[in-house]
């Protein structure tokens, strides 16, 4: 077991709680139960917790009183710190510090850290989906389409994102990956599953990826027996299979629905229903196309922590490929990013490199402030383009000019800024570029 990362999960709960963020840490908690599994008790606990922070989350702001979340994190901090205790003990009992005092979270880290120096953080990343040279097109007498030639590795506990306008194919490149789309040429294997290229058992394959497309599909029933039955058909059953959509439920906010129907939940809702209905069964491969269209910012934000959360599971880690027009959302938790543009994949490749290689910073911002004062306050700059797309400001400037930098000058000249972001690092730069340099 690989302790460092036990851990470091422990003291995020720890940071979470003392943040007073009772969405994050009640959902990790549930994830560190889940994946470590310590303590039955502690689990039951959890979701206990994790139900009622869900009641108090969608009450009026006249019911939310401050009482009652004073009352939950309360219970948070302490459930917290029978998990630390618990972990403690669960260590020591392996055999080691069985001499040591060692009380606290922070001198469990230390002294395992001091005797562990070296030791992986991260396990290995296998690959499960690989394609190589992957190509489609479509021809008929009024239209072709055809998906620029890519290769790309799909791996466990990464999350790759494809971005880009309408029409460029990424829900064609996610049905080829899912198995529903056959591909013109290229070769594709899913070394995970121990599939390799030619004749593949695309049944065999189907069963361990989940596919979350576009249009949801309506269902029947009750949103609680789906589940259920999504579990089973993945052969998991009796206790098991109780304790798995228990859990889910708890985990995405689901439990005040569970005996809800199509058309009694929102959009929004039926997305999070879609993607408990995908992971209560533990997929090695989650494709999602298109999931935030529908979804206001903060739900946004809370659904995208939740896939890089859940990509890191311990014990039912995934790789995931997600497909979306929201740039800067998806490129917060990705950890690799392909871009489409006009039938080009104008970058293929790692999220942290993009932009490494760049010869200039790249803003953009909008103000109701004229040409004529901007031009002023910008003067100080030896170097510099402003151009406007009409949607907002694009400025570079040379490298060594920083976001602080401009912003220092632009306040100076007392000049209103409405919206500012530095897009030299952001595949955002690519819709704003013909060509990517």
């Amino acid at each position: 077991m690989n302790y460092h990362i036990i851990l470091e999960r422990a003291e995020e709960i720890r940071t979470a709680i003392d943040d007073k963020d009772l969405s994050r840490a009640t959902r990790r908690i549930l994830d560190f139960l889940s994946d470590f599994q310590i303590s039955p008790n502690l689990t039951a606990q959890a979701i206990k917790l994790r139900s009622d922070y869900n009641a108090y989350a969608i009450l009026e702001k006249s019911e939310a009183t401050e009482t009652k979340r004073q009352e939950l994190i309360l219970r948070t901090l302490k459930l917290g710190e029978l998990i630390e205790d618990e972990l403690i003990r669960t260590i020591k009992l392996k055999g080691r510090y069985d001499d040591d005092p060692i009380d606290t979270l922070e001198e469990l880290k230390e002294a395992y850290f001091q005797e562990n120096p070296f030791e992986q953080t991260v396990e290995d990343k296998n690959v499960v989906f690989k394609g190589v040279g992957v190509s489609k097109t479509f021809q008929t007498s009024n239209f072709f389409f055809e998906l620029p030639t890519l290769d790309l590795e799909l791996r466990i506990g990464e999350i790759t994102g494809i971005v880009g306008e309408n029409g460029n194919g990424k829900t064609t490149l996610l049905r080829i990956i899912a198995g529903a789309l056959q591909a013109d040429g290229g070769e594709l294997s899913y070394p995970y599953f121990g599939v390799k290229p030619h004749n593949i058992d695309w049944y065999f394959v189907k069963q361990r990826i989940a596919f979350i497309t576009q249009e949801l599909k309506p269902w029947q029933g009750l949103l609680k027996e789906n589940l259920h039955f999504s579990a089973s058909i993945h052969g998991i059953r009796g206790e098991e299979n109780e304790e798995e959509v228990e859990f889910i439920l708890h985990r995405l906010g689901l439990s005040r629905y569970e005996e809800a129907t199509w058309n009694e939940i929102s959009s929004g809702y039926k997305l999070r229903f879609a993607l408990a209905k995908a992971l209560v069964w533990h997929p090695s491969l989650l494709i999602i196309d298109e999931p935030l269209a529908n979804l206001d910012i903060n739900t946004q934000q809370i659904f995208l922590q939740d896939l890089r959360y859940l990509a890191n599971s311990a014990k039912h880690p995934l790789a995931i490929i997600i497909s979306s027009q929201h740039l800067h959302e998806v490129e917060s938790i990705a950890d690799n990013i392909i871009f489409i543009k006009n039938g080009e994949a104008l970058y293929n490749g790692k999220m942290e490199d993009f932009g490494k290689n760049r010869t200039e910073n790249i803003f953009e911002f909008t103000t109701p402030s004229t040409r004529e004062l901007l031009e002023t306050a910008l003067s100080q700059l030896q170097e510099y383009q402003l151009e406007d797309n009409g949607q907002v400001l694009i400025l570079r400037t040379p490298l060594e000019v920083s976001s602080t930098e401009i912003l220092q000058l632009l306040c100076n000249h007392s000049i209103v800024v409405n919206y500012f972001r530095d897009i030299s690092s952001s595949t955002l730069k690519l819709f704003r570029d013909d060509v990517y340099a």
